[in-house]
């Protein structure tokens, strides 16, 4: 009686606690079923933790951190992007959508398994799916760049040291290389910060037209009235300045550079000491009569014939504004000669009818002069072929280096600094030099001419030369 009751007993028991393991096993599969409808455990979705969260709560989350703005740096500057400025849209559908895909692909009664006895299950990872309008960025970043770009500053030029700083270097957003941050910064859910890209902008460097305006800002300042004409050229770049340099203005002494350069055409052989004492004479003295000499030379015994035929040879040189109607000192009319420069109606200087030259023209021999002595080139010797060599070149140049006067071009120069030129003073409305001039960072030409109506005085004159020298020397060697 009593192990029949027993067996009954634990029949009943063994019944309960198979009822009572269906009945947990049916909850757990309840519960593995209604968590099933959520999203896979360890789903991660743009970077963010969405696993076991209904989709609604994950597409919520993503909202609320892809649309939260990006702090853009630009240098101290801190300025906010709103992802609504630049029509950004998570395409919240295509991520569940693949989520789902995920979490219906295994095997129901597995996965079920798997959750029964708490295996790790491994996580599913969602790429970000966003788009947004690249041109409504560009848009911001352009405008952003028109409030905070440092634009270079330009050289500025000091009348009272004649000495022109350079400007102030710039700096500039980069739109496209900020692009690529921001949107590296837009694809994170949070630390959602980019710096923006700045590229330096290069000061700007004084430049020829800086100089122009200084000189011209400066004889202005120091009162004088008449008119400037100047011209640079840098002989190792080429690089230029021409303030009026096409003006016709009187010969002068100037005119005996030309002079010298066609007497050194016309000789076969190195001058002999007769020679060389009148062409001393004519540049190192600045003497008329030894000038008068060369020019009777050049025309066979006759000074008049001599002018004539330099004035051709200064033609075939391209230089149409020099000419020599007749020989220093002479008290005989000239015959009238017309060219570009003396029948412009917009400047007239009352250039002197005897002899007359430009800016323009006295630099393409001081350059000629240079180029011929530094290597044998340059438009003399192309001229004129085999009658004119580097040599003579050279001999020319050494004695206008020899023009030593203190005053013009040479006072703007640092003492023992090597200057070779030929200036010049016309009836005291008229004042110029043209030399070259060799300095440590580079030789140059410069020729500077004054003229202005009425009486030009020396005294007052002759130290805006200078300084007009000095300012060009400090230009080159700054």
């Amino acid at each position: 009686m009593n192990a029949r009751a027993n067996s009954t007993l634990y029949e009943w028991l063994t019944i309960l606690c198979m009822l009572v393991a269906i009945g947990a096993l049916l909850l757990e599969l309840v519960g593995f079923q209604g968590a099933r409808s959520a999203l896979a455990p360890g789903t991660i979705m743009a970077g963010l933790p969405v696993g076991n969260l209904a989709p609604e709560q994950a597409a919520a989350l993503l909202r609320t951190a892809y649309s939260a703005p990006v702090e853009l740096h630009y240098i101290d500057q801190t300025l906010l992007l709103d992802p609504a400025q630049i029509s950004l849209r998570l395409d919240t559908d295509a991520m569940l959508a693949q989520a789902e895909t995920y979490r219906t692909g295994a095997n129901f009664w597995s996965a079920f398994w798997d959750d029964l006895w708490q295996r790790p299950v491994s996580g599913f990872n969602v790429p970000l799916a966003l788009d947004y309008s690249p041109a409504q960025l560009r848009t911001i970043l352009l405008d952003t760049a028109t409030r905070y770009d440092l634009a270079p500053a330009a050289p500025v030029a000091d009348i009272g040291t004649f000495n022109i700083s350079d400007g102030r270097p710039g700096y500039a957003l980069d739109v496209e290389s900020s692009m690529t941050v921001i949107d590296m910064a837009l694809r994170v859910p949070d630390n959602r910060r980019a710096a923006l890209t700045i590229a330096p902008v290069s000061q700007v460097a004084p430049t020829m037209q800086t100089l122009g305006q200084l000189a011209q800002d400066y004889v202005r300042q120091a009162g004088f009235d008449g008119l400037l004409s100047m011209v640079v050229l840098d002989l190792k770049t080429g690089a230029e300045l021409s303030l009026n340099p096409d003006v016709a203005y009187a010969g002068m002494s100037m005119m005996k550079v030309p002079i010298l350069i066609d007497t050194y055409r016309r000789l076969d052989a190195d001058p002999v000491l007769d020679e060389i004492t009148v062409i001393e004479g004519t540049i190192v003295k600045s003497s008329n009569v030894h000038a008068n000499i060369l020019l009777m030379e050049l025309g066979d015994g006759e000074m008049q014939r001599g002018a004539e035929n330099l004035t051709g040879h200064m033609r075939q040189l391209g230089l149409q504004n020099t000419f020599m109607a007749g020989y220093f000192d002479q008290r005989d009319p000239p015959p009238k000669i017309n060219t570009p420069a003396n029948q412009r109606t917009d400047f007239n200087t009352y250039p002197d009818p005897y002899m007359q030259t430009t800016p323009a023209d006295m630099a393409v021999l001081m350059t000629g002069l240079y180029q011929c002595a530094s290597n044998g080139g340059g438009v003399l010797p192309l001229v004129f072929p085999g009658q004119i060599t580097q040599a003579e070149c050279t001999a020319i140049v050494d004695l206008l280096k020899r023009n030593d006067i203190a005053t013009l071009i040479e006072a703007g120069v640092p003492e023992g600094s090597v200057v070779a030129h030929k200036h010049g003073f016309s009836e005291g409305d008229t004042i110029g030099d043209a030399g070259i001039v060799f300095s440590p960072a580079g030789d140059y030409v410069l020729v500077v001419y004054l003229w202005r109506e009425g009486y030009l005085e020396w005294q007052r004159t002759a130290p805006l030369v200078a300084n007009i020298s000095r300012m060009v020397y400090t230009f080159f060697n700054h």
